[in-house]
């Protein structure tokens, strides 16, 4: 199964895909090596052995990620999640939300949309992905 980096990063796609939260059981977790996102966790559309986390606000320690951006790891990497308020997306639809603990040193990918030019690079943020993604009818 191919997807178009339209589909990945669109909200109406992301909600259809199932959500990851049982992948770790809710228990208290004691002091791990992990590393916390904040975001929304999904099952991979065609890959078991991995999950989605698309990052819904500022990450406070690592202020290089954007709100916005799509990570694919291992579900194996995943070590705890800690669920937060929901939040509603400019549609009216309910995403919800966790602290996700990831292992530290699990290899990721990192996705970054941006426009397609012969001049200077520019990523994409969140709302502009909204923004050209609405535009074009996607």
């Amino acid at each position: 199964m191919t997807l178009s980096i339209s589909e990945y990063i669109s909200t109406e796609y992301l909600n259809k895909l199932e959500d990851a939260s049982d992948i770790v059981q809710y228990q208290m977790h004691p002091a791990f090596d992990a590393v916390p996102f904040v975001g929304s966790i999904k099952k991979h559309p065609y890959d078991k052995e991995k999950c989605l986390i698309l990052l819904l606000h500022k990450q406070e320690r690592m202020p290089w990620f954007k709100e916005g951006e799509l990570i694919e790891l291992k579900t194996r990497d995943i070590q705890a999640l800690d669920e937060l308020p929901s939040s509603i997306d400019f549609v009216g639809t309910a995403i919800n939300i966790y602290r996700i603990w990831v292992r530290r040193k699990a290899i990721a990918v990192r996705f970054v949309p941006f426009e397609v030019s012969d001049e200077e690079f520019r990523p994409f943020d969140a709302h502009s992905i909204s923004r050209v993604l609405s535009t074009k009818g996607n």
